[in-house]
């Protein structure tokens, strides 16, 4: 499951239709062998009810990939807006009525930009990129300056509080970036999901006709719950992804993102 990470919406919508095919198909050749079997000894023919024993089990595994899912998309909000705030206070903070530092503006910027166009949009948060330490190293530096110079101490201790928080903001944007939901947890799934299969052939061997339509009925859903699930499992990938604009407003608008400071 991890190559599918990184597919777009429309790839991972196809990839996982196949997978509906596939549920379905391994379903119907289940079923083919099993209504055999059934003719010769229809006593051996699992009851409908246990069917619910299955799917039930398929459902929790389910859900408790969606409560994940959701978990790592509050993260990611609550990073995304930890880091603005912080980037809000510390370009206040570098004004000329307070602390008149062209440097520690100009180095907040910078940190914006390069944050936004490479460890967002081009890694996905996935990895920090060097550019990016480096100008935190600066900042520190600059901050650093201040304290040795003639700024209010109260001052400076609120400038590198409001650095920390940013450092902290980041740290939590990159391991959200990096925390993606469990591969065992989606093996787990799809293991149920063809378990389930199967023993909706099973409990339907009797009842050919009726077991394809409810094979079919089945794939539908599991494949179309699998990629809903997929295409929101990467908070800062896909249809629903966080814009890196955000750093600058709390306005989804990607043109904010490369344009003015």
């Amino acid at each position: 499951m991890e190559f599918a990470t990184h597919l777009s919406v429309p790839m991972l919508f196809v990839l996982f239709t196949a997978f509906g095919l596939a549920f379905y198909g391994i379903g119907r050749v289940a079923l083919h062998f099993l209504s055999g079997h059934a003719i010769r000894d229809v006593g051996s023919i699992p009851q409908s009810a246990f069917l619910g024993t299955i799917a039930t089990a398929w459902a929790l595994s389910l859900g408790f990939i969606a409560a994940d899912i959701w978990a790592v998309n509050s993260r990611a909000d609550q990073a995304t807006s930890m880091e603005r705030s912080a980037i809000a206070r510390l370009l206040r903070s570098a004004e000329s009525d307070i602390l008149d530092s062209s440097k520690l503006a100009a180095g907040i910027i910078a940190y914006r930009q390069q944050v936004a166009s490479k460890e967002w949009l081009q890694d996905k948060n996935e990895t920090p990129d060097d550019q990016v330490e480096t100008i935190l190293h600066d900042l520190r530096g600059e901050v650093a300056t201040l304290a040795r110079g003639n700024a209010p101490a109260s001052l400076v201790s609120q400038v590198m509080t409001d650095f920390n928080d940013l450092q902290d903001a980041r740290n939590l944007r990159l391991a959200v970036g990096n925390t993606s939901i469990d591969y065992y947890k989606w093996y787990l799934v799809m293991f149920l999901t063809v378990l389930t299969a199967v023993t909706i052939a099973a409990t339907h061997a009797d009842r050919t006709r009726a077991g394809r339509r409810a094979l079919a009925i089945y794939a539908i859903t599991a494949s179309m719950s699998l990629w809903i699930l997929a295409i929101h499992a990467n908070p800062y990938d896909g249809l629903e992804a966080l814009d890196p604009s955000l750093l600058f407003t709390n306005q989804k608008n990607a043109s904010i993102a490369f344009s003015g400071p």
